[in-house]
């Protein structure tokens, strides 16, 4: 399965990488990649001009459970309905 990369919006957030070490989530935009055989979910955080801002490497399933209580959200890709 190849590699998906989805955009999703975060609010400030404290939570432990993939390492177990300790970080701080900053608020804002950032492209989620996942699938394409990666033990862990791929976090870029983007800054002015789309350029790379922070990068967290989660674990899986990670990014999901933030969505669920409310501490990210998907945004919809520009072309899609």
């Amino acid at each position: 399965m190849p590699a998906r990369t989805e955009c999703y919006r975060f609010v400030p957030w404290d939570i432990k990488d993939v390492n177990g070490i300790p970080r701080r989530l900053p608020g804002g935009y950032a492209n989620v990649t996942r699938g394409g055989g990666m033990k862990y979910e791929q976090v870029v955080f983007l800054g002015p001009g789309t350029t790379i801002r922070e990068e967290f490497h989660l674990k899986r399933g990670h990014v999901r459970k933030l969505e669920q209580v409310g501490f990210a959200s998907r945004i919809a890709e520009a072309g899609s309905e």
